[in-house]
């Protein structure tokens, strides 16, 4: 399957920032009332077919792959991407 390799970047970002572009991206947990509660939230690369190979690279479809770089870019990080192939199996989703 075609695929691209997406890494980036948050080194001119400041703190909040960095962490606001990684919590989009891959998502986090959230909780509420004193942790009673627990709730994932999704990013855009978990709410597509993904490979998450670290906190700033992962593996996304080719088709998927124009928003997410345009995001990246919008918040200010520098954005590096690689065509690849790689077995549909490995793909969550």
């Amino acid at each position: 399957m075609k695929a691209i390799l997406i890494t980036y970047s948050a080194k001119g970002l400041s703190k909040t920032e960095s962490s606001k572009l990684s919590k989009a991206l891959i998502g986090y947990l959230d909780s509420s009332n004193n942790a009673k509660y627990t709730y994932k939230r999704k990013g855009l690369v978990t709410s597509v077919n993904n490979i998450i190979v670290s906190k700033s690279t992962f593996i996304v479809p080719r088709n998927k792959i124009q928003r997410l770089i345009s995001y990246i870019e919008s918040r200010g990080a520098k954005v590096l991407s690689w065509d690849i192939d790689i077995p549909r199996k490995y793909f969550k989703g």
